[in-house]
């Protein structure tokens, strides 16, 4: 007897768990979704939103063998909404619009001169929508034609701007991968504006997107990372060259490393690998007036000499730093110029430290802190510190030491 009731007890109590398995009741089967790797969002003439989306072909994804398909497919529309754009894709796309494995929002260069924080309200807002995607602004090229572009190596288009904007970030600095919780924390801030890289295209648009485009030796039409583009709230209003790109994410402390050229005995040049930075950034008040002080210090390698110069004497060492030192100092010191007289655009996140520091400082000039950020002061100091000199201390080039 003390067994039934011990069976039908637990009987009873796997049937309630069995009611509460949730089971796959909104499961969707993968060839019903078109999965999308990247968004391009641009404005058109009449102020709707042109949206366009890179799917992926897994079919072709999935072979190595040569096929007459491309791996990617580009489907556009548009709308008063983003939202109703995405739902306007289903008259084109084959598939429903799957977003969950999104790694790139491209933001055409009028929407991002417009202001984009309206338009990343879905993005953010959406609960398909990761936050682990990068944005970018196309520059000199609208987002559905660098979309379309076939690359080599890289089968996926938008895996290949992202590993350039990677590789480019910690290899040679002048670029920044940004992600949406940072712009809309900048956004948001009184104290910071955002920076993103830009993408351009250099070739005949048209024949990149053509398979011949990645059958070649050297491809006709290729995808290339620029430099940071300045930001003013939510309006892109310029973009930073090369040396100050670099400067600003020395700023910021994001240079992993770089190489940093420069002559020594007349014409004659030498490269510094530089292997880590360290950037502290505090501030001070002056009779009243803030000052930011920016402390970086820098390891590196001798890279390439073509000077006849002998590194086994420590002088030799001490000028290459400060020649190292010169060059890290002029290109920070560019950056924060361009930012303040070209740009009156806080992206270094000046106005945070001052509200941290002195918030009653800040409290005074926080409602118009770009026209003050403008006037701001600051102080540099660039210590480099050379680790190696290779295999060889001796010159290799023409000439005497």
């Amino acid at each position: 007897m003390r067994t039934l009731k011990h069976g039908t007890t637990r009987l009873i109590l796997c049937t309630c768990c069995i009611l509460l398995l949730s089971g796959c009741w909104n499961s969707r089967e993968l060839d019903q979704l078109g999965i999308t790797v990247a968004i391009g969002v641009d404005l058109n003439e009449q102020g709707e939103y042109e949206l366009s989306v890179q799917l992926i072909n897994p079919s072709e994804i999935a072979t190595d063998a040569p096929t007459t398909r491309p791996p990617v497919s580009v489907y556009a529309s548009t709308g008063q909404t983003l939202l109703e754009a995405f739902r306007k894709l289903t008259s084109s796309s084959p598939r429903k619009i799957y977003l969950s494995q999104v790694r790139m929002l491209i933001f055409g260069e009028r929407l991002a001169e417009e202001g984009i924080i309206e338009a990343l309200d879905l993005f953010y807002r959406d609960h398909e929508m990761r936050t682990e995607f990068m944005m970018v602004v196309a520059k000199g090229v609208s987002p559905r034609d660098l979309l379309g572009i076939l690359t080599p190596f890289e089968k996926v288009p938008a895996n290949k701007i992202l590993h350039t904007i990677e590789s480019s970030e910690q290899n040679w600095a002048p670029t920044k991968g940004v992600k949406i919780d940072e712009v809309l924390s900048d956004l948001l801030s009184e104290a910071k504006d955002p920076v993103m890289t830009g993408i351009e295209v250099f070739g005949p648009v048209d024949f990149g997107k053509q398979r011949e485009n990645v059958e070649l030796v050297d491809s006709p039409t290729k995808i290339y990372v620029d430099f940071l583009g300045v930001f003013k709230g939510d309006q892109l209003i310029g973009w930073l060259n090369q040396n100050q790109s670099k400067g600003h994410n020395y700023i910021a402390g994001s240079v992993k490393s770089t190489v940093i050229t420069f002559p020594m005995k007349g014409d004659c040049l030498v490269s510094v690998e530089v292997l880590r930075t360290n950037t502290s950034t505090a501030s001070k008040l002056e009779n009243g007036k803030p000052v930011i002080t920016i402390d970086l210090n820098m390891e590196g390698n001798i890279g390439e000499v073509h000077c006849p110069i002998d590194l086994s004497d420590p002088k030799t060492i001490e000028k290459i730093n400060h020649l190292t030192e010169e060059d890290i100092k002029e290109k920070m010191i560019s950056s924060i110029q361009a930012a303040q007289n070209k740009f009156e655009s806080d992206i270094f996140g000046f106005g945070g430290i001052l509200h941290r520091e002195h918030p009653k400082y800040w409290k005074k000039v926080k409602d118009d802190w770009n026209t003050h950020f403008a006037e701001l002061d600051y102080e540099i100091n660039v210590t480099s510190n050379i680790r190696r000199k290779g295999k060889m201390v001796q010159p290799t080039a023409k000439g005497e030491s």
